[in-house]
């Protein structure tokens, strides 16, 4: 057993894919898969399970990967040693899109109980909103979705991926919607949708209303609380990332369902942190970035 081998399982268990992992990883799947298969020999154990859905931990293989991930910390943290003896101060703006927003609260309490001197801000917004704010000086690390083909518009801008991610309709489990596993574009025009005030829905609704037709939309908003609203109480579905969807309380609890949107291209979504490549906030930034992303993956483990 080796770090190598510990890095490549708590990967897979993360995209739900030995492809992913080897993308995000830079090492080939073939690489991976045989590096788990002794991992696996030698514990005595099958870590995964596959299926037309994705990968996934079995239930012996949820528990060597969350202690797999708490000695991938570790070493985090005792390579990080030299800036956490001094204390960080100074401001530190953060703001994410949203259903992710526990995890910032989280983070933050965590930063501040270890640096009291950092004053914190946390906010919710778009993911290009957010974008907007960074380039203007007045957020300094974001959490974002953002489309592949973007990132070379971002000059001046640092963007670390963590996950990819797509758009899916998200529908009360017992909803007309929610009998169905892909929706169609037609049979999406027949539903009624609250939709979060977003680029990427702006750019969804303006290609799909070119090639079908306008979508049956009850109401645009900004406010995450009234999307959730709509979902528990069965008044209309949404369309958003699936990534956040995955995070919400609603989802977790087995109120929502998620369904895939048929028959539309959509182009590769990368999900991540940006910020700008000022130096200024660089320490700060690093290790809230660092905190938020364990919190998620400990959380989903």
């Amino acid at each position: 057993m080796n770090l190598e081998q510990l890095e490549y399982v708590v990967e897979i268990a993360k995209t739900q894919s030995f492809s992913a992992a080897s993308e995000h990883l830079h090492v080939t799947q073939s690489a991976i898969s045989q590096s788990v298969h002794r991992l696996e020999n030698e514990l005595g154990m099958i870590l995964f399970e596959r299926s037309r859905h994705g990968t996934f931990p079995t239930p012996e293989g949820k528990q060597f990967i969350a202690k797999a991930l708490d000695i991938l910390q570790r070493i985090d943290e005792l390579k990080s040693l030299n800036a956490e003896t001094s204390s960080i101060t100074g401001d530190l703006h953060v703001a994410t899109f949203p259903s992710v927003m526990p995890y910032l609260v989280q983070t933050a309490a965590d930063m501040k109980r270890e640096h009291p001197q950092l004053n914190i801000a946390i906010k919710e917004k778009g993911s290009m909103e957010i974008i907007e704010d960074i380039r203007n000086n007045r957020t300094h690390l974001g959490f974002i979705a953002i489309y592949a083909k973007q990132l070379r518009e971002f000059d001046g801008l640092h963007f670390s991926p963590m996950y990819s991610g797509k758009l899916v309709v998200c529908t009360h489990h017992q909803s007309e919607l929610a009998k169905l596993n892909r929706v169609t574009p037609e049979q999406l025009k027949e539903h009624k949708l609250a939709l979060y005030r977003d680029g990427f829905i702006e750019d969804f609704l303006q290609e799909f209303t070119y090639d079908y037709g306008p979508l049956s939309i009850l109401f645009k908003t900004n406010n995450s609380e009234a999307i959730s609203t709509v979902l528990r109480n069965n008044i209309a579905a949404t369309i958003g990332h699936d990534f956040s969807f995955y995070q919400h309380p609603l989802w977790k609890e087995g109120i929502a369902k998620m369904v895939e949107i048929a028959s539309i291209d959509q182009p590769k979504m990368q999900i991540g942190f940006v910020q700008t490549e000022s130096k200024e906030v660089a320490v700060a930034a690093e290790r809230f970035a660092q905190r938020f992303r364990q919190a998620i993956e400990l959380d989903q483990l």
